[in-house]
């Protein structure tokens, strides 16, 4: 007889049902793994054989339109009979709204299947049931309050004009008097200037994306912000001190950084209402260097077409008496320019060495760290079956197991987090130094096959602070990191390869100028030449309309350049 319940024990067969609400708790498992061997260790103390597990990832319980729950339902209803229950961690890993969870029960029970919760006790009896109804009301309550605390204290703080969210570009998530708002941080000035300049109509917004991207108006990765961020950002009212929320426009009582005349304006703007023929002529096709290039008195180039007597002439100006340029000329000047920074092997020689030496320390401080983690991840895992097994034996209360579980299931959460975290400067340097070697060796032919808009974003990163013409020749208050070396070695007539070392790609350090070895020995340096080549592969790697006329326009084009 014995033998017999034994084996009837032994036959009875159980699905297994775990769940994660976020997907940051999905990355590689967490308690997912531990929710899993928690249910399985519970199903073999029970009596249970388990025959399926069904891991839901990153979905809420307050929906039964779950992926692998239809799943498991679908399961158990067509092996009737073959199965005798469904395991859980808690009733509201199944689900935290009470009408779903009932439908749940009575379409299992209907096929002979119970849910069994491995951290809540209740019989199948009427006292049982009870607690069980309670559990799962328990679970929807919780969501309820939640939400329902989290929405009334928004609409709250927003009557109150506390701005209770993120904060946008320009401002910084604060508490004042103890509670949450906003106000103006470093980048609030960029973001003043960003309408100022709009509202002046001299520059077009992609333009001014851009030059505000070099004084540090970038994204979290520090780069530029998208097209569409930057234009979402601008028709921000909150830019003016307005919040716009719940279907209605509340008044902030934080500080404005534009006054509401200046953000309407801007609106305006944006929206094609004025200036329209200004802003075809900002986008002018033929003339690349308007608005770049600067006289020695400030004035700002620009550029237009002369009738003549059969033909039109174009013609370059600062609108000032015998500044006129024929367009021919001042575009060759300014290739001659760029010819200057051509870039030899003995270059890419320097930067390969030093972008090498600076930045494999990091690599392997990166996956050293890695290592410590993986051995401290392995170390949580021995504790949680430790745990798990004193559980087993009736060693520790349920209490404490699941209090423990959980604070290694959130260390194991953050370790992961670490451990899949790539390097600072995540960048193939061999990869980079291929795109420098072919994009560099001539930057004046680069700029004269890019499309309009590639014209533009070059020129800025070459020169962030645009150039000056006297007329005849051209100087740079500011340019790009490899083009500043180059331009110090090469000014102080620096040869760069001893006699000993001829025939040799090499830089002797020794034989460099002073200042071009200060420049060497700076990881900071190094770290702007690394961020100014990705910046302009992303460049180059943009797609532009007018080059579909171009019978080399292959994504790749630059490189037959």
């Amino acid at each position: 007889m014995k033998n017999s319940k034994k084996n009837e024990t032994i036959l009875k067969k159980a699905a297994i049902y775990c769940r994660v609400s976020t997907k940051e708790q999905v990355d590689e498992g967490n308690s997912l793994v531990s929710q899993e061997r928690v249910c399985r260790e519970y199903a073999t103390k029970e009596g249970y054989e388990v025959v399926e597990v069904f891991i839901e990832k990153g979905e809420s319980a307050k929906t039964a339109d779950r992926k692998e729950l239809k799943r498991l339902l679908s399961f158990c209803t067509a092996k009737k009979g073959n199965v005798h229950a469904v395991i859980a961690y808690k009733v509201d890993r199944i689900s935290r709204n009470i009408a779903d969870y009932s439908h749940i029960r009575v379409l299992l029970k209907k096929h002979g299947i119970e849910i069994r919760s491995v951290t809540e006790f209740f019989e199948d009896t009427p006292a049982g049931r009870f607690m069980e109804n309670i559990i799962a009301n328990v679970s929807q309550f919780d969501n309820d309050v939640r939400t329902e605390r989290s929405l009334g204290g928004m609409k709250e703080a927003v009557k109150e004009g506390r701005y209770v969210w993120t904060a946008p570009k320009g401002y910084s998530n604060v508490k004042i008097n103890g509670k949450s708002t906003i106000a103006p941080n470093e980048f609030a000035l960029l973001m003043k200037e960003a309408f100022e300049l709009i509202a002046q109509r001299r520059y077009s917004t992609d333009v001014i994306r851009l030059q505000l991207a070099e004084k540090g108006l970038v994204n979290k990765m520090g780069r530029p912000l998208t097209c569409s961020t930057f234009f979402q950002i601008l028709r921000n009212p909150i830019y003016k001190g307005k919040i716009k929320k719940f279907g209605e426009v509340f008044q902030g009582t934080f500080d404005a950084i534009v006054s509401e005349d200046l953000f309407d304006d801007v609106q305006n703007i944006l929206k094609g209402r004025k200036n329209k023929v200004k802003h075809y002529l900002h986008e002018n096709p033929d003339f690349p260097l308007r608005r770049f290039v600067f006289s020695e008195q400030g004035k700002q180039l620009t550029g237009y077409w002369s009738k003549g007597k059969r033909l039109k002439y174009p013609y370059y100006s600062f609108q000032i008496p015998r500044t006129t340029i024929r367009k021919e000329v001042l575009e060759s000047k300014f290739m001659d320019l760029l010819a200057q920074y051509r870039i030899d092997s003995r270059f890419l020689s320097l930067m390969r060495k030093n972008l090498i030496k600076y930045f494999q320390k990091q690599t392997d401080t990166h996956e050293q760290d890695k290592e410590q983690i993986k051995t401290r991840i392995g170390e949580i895992n021995g504790l949680i079956d430790n745990l798990i097994k004193l559980q087993t034996e009736g060693s520790i209360s349920t209490n404490i197991f699941t209090d423990r579980i959980q604070k290694f299931d959130q260390e194991l959460e953050d370790l992961k987090k670490h451990l899949y975290m790539p390097p600072v400067n995540n960048v193939n340097i061999p990869d980079l130094l291929k795109f420098a070697a072919e994009v560099l060796k001539n930057p004046d032919i680069l700029w004269l096959r890019a499309s309009l808009e590639q014209k533009r974003q070059i020129q800025v990163f070459d020169f962030p602070e645009g150039v000056i013409f006297n007329g005849e020749n051209f100087r740079t208050p500011k340019m790009w990191s490899i083009f500043k070396l180059k331009d110090i070695i090469d000014g102080e007539n620096f040869v760069g390869v001893p006699s000993k070392y001829t025939g040799k790609n090499t830089l002797c350090k020794t034989n460099l100028p002073p200042s071009a070895v200060k420049l060497i020995k700076s990881r900071a340096f190094w770290e702007e030449v690394l961020t100014d080549l990705s910046k302009l592969q992303d460049i180059m790697a943009g797609k532009d309309k007018e080059k579909d006329n171009d019978p080399l326009k292959d994504e790749y084009w630059w490189m037959a350049a």
